[in-house]
């Protein structure tokens, strides 16, 4: 660290290099890949109720559900085995326990950071507790986290699958189910998906993904619910170990996912009709809608760095194919984008951030605190390969 302040070098962070901005990359700069820092421990354990593990960043979050998967345990963190600790963590972390357990960052009781003077500090609730609130949701902006402390739950298994539903239904679907899940009982976290138009001639199903985290007894009741909101053309939904829902992606050579998300406090119904004309007129589109409430809204707003806790939905929507693929297209997906009017923006799913997108990311008066908290630990701003603020006392850029 200090030899790139020495010599003026950028630095990147990098942990397993998910980020489709590549914040975890630069050209004649300094990477500080940190992928060995990747031991798991177990630090405590209360049977059948929890425990509290110590993870490396440099660990990928399938690596940690296998580890916990055993003793039965489990950390509501993504929804990819092969992302890293570090990068998911220091955003935020919607996983597939979100509604039931909040954020990844919520279960977070302490952290080990290295500071752009080169200091390894230990922070926590008491100890630098600036420092603390800012790594839980942009540690990107602050520092090198090479561990963070973790308060696991005791869940064995899930319901975890799919419900499928035809095609042309697809607007019904997603009216029925933004109905249901701000209510539905937290032990339900739920997306729904439409793959590309351009797939199977326009006739992939609309999907809605589910995970159960709660009475197995209860779950008929729960679902009922979402297999009335259209004709169920396939049921996948059933038991497995909760390391088993993390998924492995690959992608064909060449493409490059363009994504935009935004965070919604509400629905309505005029969302439903621009996502699924969208849909329909940008062929090379996919849409992923996350309901985010439940426990992730009982946090208060200044409690971490993510303030967004008033969210209902996240709203993904995706460009897939090569660059020249998704060319034709840009200029109606970025209409979408504006159209949509999201409340705020998370900043571990955007590969082309905008300076308008960092004010959505960190809101008055997240961006402000943070601001402070940069002058305090990164004056002359060198951890700035991220959805950036620059120290309070270097002004706003």
């Amino acid at each position: 660290m200090r030899h790139a302040r020495e010599h003026g070098l950028p630095i990147a962070v990098r942990s397993a290099g998910h980020h489709l901005a590549g914040f975890g990359t630069n050209n004649g700069g300094l990477v500080i890949d940190v992928r060995r820092l990747n031991r798991i421990e177990i630090l405590s354990e209360r049977p059948r109720a929890g425990a509290t593990i110590r993870i490396g960043t440099g660990a990928t979050w399938g690596s940690v559900a296998q580890t916990l998967s055993p003793p039965g345990l489990a950390i509501s963190s993504g929804d990819t085995a092969s992302v890293g600790v570090g990068g998911l963590l220091g955003g935020g972390g919607i996983g597939w326990m979100v509604r039931r357990h909040g954020l990844a960052i919520d279960a977070v009781s302490a952290a080990e950071v290295v500071t752009a003077d080169g200091n390894l500090r230990r922070v926590d609730a008491h100890t630098e507790p600036e420092l603390f609130w800012g790594v839980r949701g942009a540690a990107g902006n602050l520092g090198v986290v090479t561990a963070y402390e973790v308060t696991a739950v005791h869940q064995p298994t899930v319901l975890f699958g799919s419900l499928m539903y035809p095609a042309e239904q697809a607007r019904q679907v997603l009216t029925g189910w933004t109905r249901y899940l701000p209510d539905a009982p937290t032990e339900l976290t739920s997306t729904f998906v439409l793959p590309p138009s351009m797939v199977a001639d326009g006739n992939a199903p609309a999907m809605i993904n589910i995970c159960f985290a709660g009475d197995p007894a209860d779950a008929s009741n729960v679902l009922a619910p979402l297999r009335s909101v259209g004709t169920v053309i396939k049921d996948t939904i059933t038991s497995m170990p909760y390391g088993d829902v993390l998924t492995t992606e690959s992608m064909p050579p060449g493409f490059v996912p363009r994504i935009r998300n935004g965070l919604v406090d509400d629905w309505s119904p005029h969302r439903t009709d621009l996502l699924i004309d969208g849909h329909d007129q940008i062929p090379a589109m996919a849409v992923e809608v996350r309901a985010i409430g439940g426990a992730l809204n009982r946090t208060d707003a200044a409690a971490t760095a993510f303030a967004h806790r008033s969210a209902q939905f996240m709203i993904n929507t995706v460009l897939v194919g090569t660059p020249a693929q998704q060319q034709p297209h840009l200029p109606a997906f970025a209409r979408l984008s504006d159209e949509l009017r999201p409340d705020g923006i998370y900043g571990n799913f955007l590969s082309h951030p905008t300076d308008a997108d960092t004010d959505l990311c960190y809101p008055e008066p997240t961006r402000s605190r943070l601001a402070a908290v940069k002058a305090t630990y990164d004056p002359e701003n060198v951890f700035c390969s991220t959805v950036n603020v620059p120290p309070a006392t270097r002004g706003r850029r």
